[in-house]
């Protein structure tokens, strides 16, 4: 089963980049480097002595990037990535059709989208549209509540190819740990460090890789979805996984009201037919059954 995990990085430059990725190989199984991010980079030489398949994105502000110079530079960046044969290439939903001729090469291009602020009812339609002009899709939103997340695991479900789905923020994190028992998922980020997010509800590398066993995890794995109503009890449910085998079991909290547990519940069982849905005090299976 392949490691699905991919770290996200955003390091000062080319040196402290590839120090990272050589540290960090034997946990992930891809990397995404934001080059948007850095302070300055040598992109030849990353792709070439990079120990892991990189994706290469370079994200503009109006989709949460910090790319400072002009589109034109932007897109002759990313399309210098196609040419020195890097794994992917996240290209925006609004920049996809620059790129449509080079599907079909060794470099596989991700159309991504993101919502910053909220999260879409349906991701649904998005999927379709941009499934069309790209080898994978990458659809992002902010949750903002715990049936926020709902949107993200009916795209995980129906994807007949290679997705990524993501709930950002705290209530979405649920999203980021599940992620991988979907088949049509391509990845699903962690962070090279606490602090060193690359987004809001990251997870590290080593939090996925200690506490959930993620680098093992796929859709083979049993999943152990605990309501929780309190931190407490969300704690209690990730001190289990050190009591499996890794990648046959994983449990996951998701903080939720009894308010939310029935319409969560629902929605779980849609997506994710071997589910098992616990409930944790002082929740109970009353506020769902």
């Amino acid at each position: 089963m392949a490691n699905r995990i991919a770290v996200s990085l955003a390091p000062p430059d080319t040196g402290a980049c590839l120090a990272a990725l050589r540290d960090l190989a034997p946990d992930v199984g891809m990397a995404e480097v934001r080059l948007d991010l850095m302070g300055s980079f040598d992109l030849p030489r990353l792709v070439r002595e990079s120990p892991l398949p990189l994706i290469i994105t370079c994200r503009p502000p109006r989709e949460g990037g910090r790319f400072a110079g002009s589109e034109a530079e932007r897109l002759d960046i990313l399309s210098r990535a196609f040419d020195l044969g890097c794994a992917f290439v996240d290209v925006e939903w609004d920049s996809v059709a620059a790129f449509a001729g080079r599907r079909g090469a060794h470099t596989r291009l991700i159309a991504s989208r993101h919502w910053s602020d909220d999260m879409p009812a349906r991701l649904w339609p998005a999927y379709e549209e941009l499934s069309r002009k790209a080898d994978a899709v990458k659809l992002v939103g902010m949750a903002r509540r715990a049936s926020d997340v709902l949107p993200v695991f009916d795209l995980l479900s129906r994807a007949g190819g290679p997705v990524v789905g993501i709930a950002m923020g705290e209530a979405g994190r649920v999203t980021r740990l599940l992620a991988p028992c979907f088949a049509p998922c391509l990845l699903t980020y962690g962070a090279q460090e606490s602090g060193g997010a690359t987004a809001p509800g990251q997870l590290t590398v080593r939090e996925m890789v200690d506490l959930y066993h993620l680098n093992a995890v796929g859709p083979h794995t049993a999943v152990e979805l605990h309501l929780c109503g309190s931190a407490d009890s969300c704690r209690a449910v990730v001190e289990r996984n050190a009591d499996v085998t890794p990648g046959e079991v994983l449990h996951v909290p998701l903080l939720a009201s009894s308010a939310e547990a029935r319409t969560l519940a629902v929605g779980l069982r849609a997506c994710l037919p071997r589910l098992a849905l616990r409930a944790e005090p002082p929740l109970s299976p009353a506020d769902f059954i």
